[in-house]
Formats: structure tokens, sequence, C-alpha cells
């Protein structure tokens, strides 16, 4: 930015001021500078917009990045020529203006600001488009500038955000601009007046952002966003003596980001998956902006981290090609960014979670990838699938950092789909910030886990820890801790998941007390109401999720409730949330750890019957207590499987006619026959005295017993 240009050169730009911001020495301007240079400023914009119309340097991206539009684009256009605007916040309110539309209207504390991004007038560009109709483009010059005529006046919400002078809002909207410009280029219906209007909008937004882009570097959507607007409008509007500048500094910060604001597996800093397709897609923008634009270069590492940010999503992708919803970022489907996927890299393992509803794209066909269930360690996000088709019972387990600002009261939680739906979800927020369910969505009661006291725990410093995760043919599992409550309260929480596929789930908790005592509430959510019982729970049906806990006598109270529901204006596809509580405390004063053990066991149609029990255990010839070593046994139909948590210190552990060494260990058996063994971070494994593991061979060793001869 040139010196002396303050901040009045940004809000309010004289005809003079905006004429020498532009290279009037290019070729083709010459009408522009005659009249620019005799003060003749109606025809000088005059002169720039015929010089835009037939321009023919500068591609932008609307062709490829199209929003994809329904078949009522057009309706919605339609609405908006008679100047019905709705806006997709709290509750989508629409307003039928008259012949001026108020942009100062009451969108909500949060929804103003987001209004003023101008997404809803997409379908004005989209109809011009497939129609022609110049109304649209017509549409949209009103609108600008009756928003133009308004924007000093517009009352901030938020205290010390302006709403259209602030980092996010001039990242969105002016890209938003710069497009409908572009697109109407030809038209002929901008008036001098609108041609003006937009060039000083477009000058004094990236004077904005390259102050702030300039100050350094700063993680999160935001300055992503502001970058992305600098790389564009610099690349499209060369003729601003500026727009080298705004470009160099653009790029230097997406640079930036690519390395650092995303994990080495591909997830964005925040950590959940909205604001994490909105930045991947900033930086796939700018990958394509350029590769259109040779005069725009693209530091080459950006094209190599991007191929890791689809990796990501791939990862996590539910079996309904969905995203996590932990967060605030809600349940989704992938298919638009899947298919990005394939377009960038060539590859259709993209396509394979959506395979259903994309069978193919540009020839490339879908492929089944080659991992299953994996451990995304720098996230801190771990996956259980029984596999990758579409009944495929699958669980992500959050564990990761701290996030900033859109991240949850959330720790060790999870969700867990089978057969084709969701069946434990997490209570994830929905609408914009001004839902006054906001603060419940964020509060630790929404999510599933342990709840200590049904307060917040210190999420901002904690993370899981002593992390242990192995993945084998038949089982996974998963263990951490975390130390939230141990400030407040005096208490580390400690959760095991172990998943035999591809049957059920077993979700073991330990929660380690100091000298006081507190009560614990362990969360459960799922899309459909309860039956809620203390030996057994079940939610939905056809299919449905069987809550079955060891120890019911342990269980104080059973609570159940409901989170929200369709009529809430919650959104589809899953629009209903009910919880269940299982609530314990300690009376004893000589006990100083709480343990849960609970299966989770999903059914196509009816619940089966399911027993759960706890069974002593051994180490090293004395009785353990529970949170040094447990064993849980689970009997389903004719099948009893035998789960044992060991010392993982090298310790003889015993639990029955079962014995070994290590952190895990696990044996199934059919009519009294054991068919399966393993043994995660151990060895020595005998049954009945007969050894089946006898060497540490890798993370998990299984053993299955050879065929009958």
């Amino acid at each position: 930015m040139p010196p002396g240009v303050s901040r009045s050169k940004m809000r309010h730009i004289s005809q003079k001021d905006l004429f020498a911001a532009l290279n009037l020495d290019l070729p083709g301007l010459e009408a522009v500078r005659e009249a620019a240079t005799t003060g003749r400023w109606k025809d000088a914009c005059s002169a720039w917009g015929a010089y835009f119309a037939g321009r023919k340097t500068g591609r932008n991206l609307v062709d490829r990045f199209e929003r994809r539009p329904g078949p009522d684009a057009i309706e919605q256009a339609e609405r908006l020529v008679k100047h019905e605007i709705t806006y997709q916040g709290w509750q989508t309110p629409t307003y039928r203006f008259g012949k001026r539309v108020d942009f100062n209207a009451d969108w909500g504390q949060s929804g103003k600001y987001g209004m003023h991004y101008w997404f809803w007038s997409d379908p004005l560009r989209v109809a011009y488009a497939k129609t022609g109709e110049l109304k649209f483009a017509e549409c949209f010059q009103e609108l600008f500038n009756q928003w133009y005529d308004q924007r000093d006046d517009i009352e901030n919400t938020i205290p010390h955000l302006d709403v259209i002078f602030y980092e996010l809002g001039i990242g969105g909207r002016n890209p938003q601009f710069v497009d409908h410009y572009c697109a109407y280029r030809n038209a002929g219906v901008f008036g001098w007046r609108t041609h003006e209007r937009i060039l000083k909008t477009i000058l004094g937004g990236c004077r904005w952002l390259d102050l702030l882009e300039r100050e350094g570097y700063v993680s999160g959507n935001w300055q992503l966003t502001g970058s992305f607007a600098l790389v564009y409008c610099g690349g499209l509007f060369h003729e601003f003596r500026e727009a080298g500048d705004w470009i160099e500094i653009g790029m230097r910060r997406i640079a930036e980001h690519a390395e650092k604001d995303f994990f080495a597996d591909g997830c964005h800093s925040e950590r959940t998956a909205g604001y994490g397709v909105v930045s991947l897609r900033c930086v796939q923008r700018t990958v394509d902006f350029a590769d259109l634009n040779p005069h725009v270069r693209l530091p080459e590492p950006v094209r190599s981290r991007l191929a890791e940010m689809y990796e990501w999503f791939l990862a996590t992708a539910t079996p309904l090609g969905e995203s996590i919803g932990f967060n605030d970022g809600g349940f989704a489907r992938q298919d638009d960014l899947l298919e990005e996927a394939v377009r960038f890299t060539g590859s259709g393992r993209y396509l394979w979670p959506v395979r259903d509803r994309i069978p193919s794209i540009d020839r490339v066909r879908p492929e089944k990838p080659s991992f299953s269930s994996i451990n995304l360690a720098p996230s801190g996000y771990a996956v259980m699938r029984s596999g990758w088709d579409r009944d495929a019972l699958y669980m992500v387990i959050n564990y990761g950092a701290w996030g900033g600002g859109h991240s949850h009261n959330d720790l060790l939680d999870f969700s867990l789909y089978a057969y084709g739906r969701p069946l434990a979800l997490e209570t994830t927020r929905w609408g914009s910030y001004d839902n006054p369910l906001n603060h419940y969505f964020r509060s630790p009661r929404a999510h599933n886990q342990v709840v200590v006291n049904d307060a917040p725990l210190d999420r901002v410093n904690h993370r899981g820890e002593d992390v242990e995760w192995v993945s084998g043919k038949e089982v996974d599992y998963f263990s951490a801790r975390h130390r939230g409550y141990e400030k407040e309260f005096g208490v580390i929480l400690e959760r095991r998941i172990v998943f035999l596929k591809p049957r059920y789930f077993l979700i073991s908790d330990t929660i380690l007390e100091t000298e006081r005592h507190h009560a614990y509430t362990w969360y459960l959510h799922a899309p459909f109401r309860w039956k809620a019982g203390k030996r057994t729970s079940v939610a939905g049906g056809d299919p449905g999720l069987q809550v079955v806990p060891a120890r019911p006598s342990e269980i104080r109270y059973v609570r159940q409730g409901v989170s929200y529901v369709e009529s809430d204006g919650a959104p589809h596809p899953y629009p209903n949330r009910y919880w269940i509580g299982f609530q314990k405390w300690i009376s004893s004063r000589n006990q100083f750890s709480m343990n849960y053990d609970v299966a989770l066991v999903p059914f196509r149609k009816t619940p089966s019957r399911v027993g759960v029990a706890r069974v002593p255990v051994h180490v090293n010839g004395r009785r353990a207590p529970l949170h040094l070593a447990r064993g849980i046994r689970v009997e389903r139909n004719r099948r009893t499987d035998l789960i044992v948590y060991g010392t993982g210190e090298g310790d003889r552990v015993r639990c029955g006619d079962l014995s070994f060494r290590g952190r895990l260990c696990v044996a199934s058996f059919e009519n009294g026959r054991i068919t399966y063994g393993a043994v995660a971070h151990g060895d020595e494994v005998a049954y009945k005295g007969r050894t089946l593991i006898r060497e540490e061979l890798r993370d998990l060793n299984e053993w299955v017993p050879p065929p009958a001869t």
C-alpha cells in the first residue's frame, strides 16, 4: 500500500484518488486517462466500463467453483428481484422489503455480519448465466448501490467489529462483488456510478486487508479468507497500481497458512470440518486461480499441502460420505469437496465414500482406499471402521488440542454409525451464533463423554494424553486420558475403547479422584428417542443401538432428555437429538476411582440379548483394583468375549483361565471353544496353560486357531 494512504482512503475514496490508484498508462485505458486528466469523472467511469467489458485478460473462478444451485435457483433470484431476501442464519429470517432494502435490518447479532458477506446474492448470477435476462443484472446493480448508500449507517451489533470493514467480511464480500461484476460486464446495464463504486469498494477493501495482513501471520480462517481476496482481486484487477503488492502479501500469507495452519495430517488448526472446508477451499481456489492466470505465481509447496488436506477429509469421512460433526462443524455431505479432490489429484479414492451418488468424474471411477481404521495423531482424531461399505460400523473419536473459538467443551468424545445410519451423534451446533442453544452446543453435557458435576472442563489447556492406538483385523483399541477437571476437582479421566469388528464397541472409563468425591454423568446422544433402563437402553430400531452397562447397580440414576428436535429449527439430515445419562458417585471414604464399562451394540432390526459383566483380575498374583486392571465379559448370542485391561508394565495379568503380559488382551469363545485371541503391547498369552501368543511381534498380535483337521 502506498505511503500516506490512511483509513480515510479506504472507507471513502475520492474520484481523484480512485483514478490516481489506477495505472492509466496501460494499453486500452487511453479514453479513461483522457477523461480523468480533465476531471470528467463520469466519462472516466463510463470509459472504464467500456474497457472492462472488452478486456480479455484475467479469468475468474465462477464456472469452476459455482455454488451448486438447486432447481429453485431461478425462483430464488426472482424473489431477490422483488426485494425478498432470506439469510441462512438462526431460523432463516426472510424480509420482504419495498423499493428500498434496509441493510441495517435485524438479521441477528451475528447474522448481520453474515448477511453482509452477500452469499445470498448468488442466485442472481446463476439465473443470469442460465437465462440471460437483464433483470437479474439490474437487480444486483440496484441492491449494490443501495448497500453502498447505507454502508456508513450500518450499526455494529458486536462493538469491536465493524460490520462493513472487518477482515472476514471484506474477505468474503470482495470476491462476491468481483464475480458479479465479471458476470454482467457485457450486459450493458451498469451505469457510471456503479462502475465507480465497485472499483472503490474493491480498492478500499483490499487496502484494508493489505494493512491487516502485513501485521503478520495469524492462524485461523479469517486471515486465510482475506489473503485469498487480496490475491483474487489483485490478479483480476492488475490495473490498480497496488495489485502486485496485494498478490505478494496475500500469496505469502496463503503459503504460510498451508505450512503452519494445517496439521501434518491435513486437518485445519480449528479442528472443525466446516471451517476446515472454508480454509481448504481458499487454498484450492488460490491454486486454480494461479493456474488460470499465469501472472499470479503460486509457491510450489502449496500444492502438496493441499493434497494432504483432502486426505484428512477422506480418512474421516463417515460411511455416508459426510463430514464429522465436532465443534462448530455440522454433519454435511462432502460430495462437492470430494469431487474437487478427484479433479485435483486424479485419484478415484476420494469418490469411494460417495460412490453411490457419484459413479465417476471425468472418467475417473471410485477406487477403494488402501486403509480403513486410522489414528490421525497430529490433529487428534481416531477413526475405527469395520470397512468402507455404507453399512459398516464406524466410530470417530476426538482427543486433540483446543482449536480456538470454534471448539466445544468436549474431550475423548465420539460419534458412531452402523448399518447406514448414525446411531450416536455429537450434539453439534446448527444455525448462526444467534441460536439460543449456542451455549448448550458448547457445554460438556452436549457431548458423548463423562462430565464431572455437570461442570465445564478446562478444554483450552488440555488434550488427550498418553494416547495408545492399535488396529488389527478383528480389534481396534484406543486409550487416552485427560486432565481437564484436575485443577478444579482433582479428577483425571481415562477412556478406553475396544472395537470388536464388526460387532460392537466397549467403552471403558476410569475416573481417578483424590480426597474429594464428585458426581459423574456418562452422556450419550442419539438421533432417536431412548427406551432407557438400568440394565439396557435402546435408541432407534431398524437400525438401532443397544447400550448395556456392566454393574448397573452402581448407577444411581438413569436420566434422559431432549437436546432439540426438528420443530426447533434444527436442520436435516439429523434434526433430532435425545440424550441419556448414567449418573454415579462414590460414597465410600476409602474408594478413589469410579468406573464405567458400557457396550454399544448396533443392531439391524431388533436388539439381541447382551450381557456385560466385570470379572476379577489378578496382577502378579494379587487381586487388582479396577483402575489398575480389570476384565469385562460380553455375552451375545452364542459368542463370549473376554476383554482384559492390563498394566502394560510387564506384569503377569490373569483373568480366570486367561493370562498375559501387556496393555490389553481379547479372547473370543463360541460354544466354549476359543476362536480368537489378541494382545496389545504385550506377549505370553495363554489359556488354560496353552500358549496362544508367545512373543510380541507388533503393537497388536492376533491369533486364530488353525482349522480343525
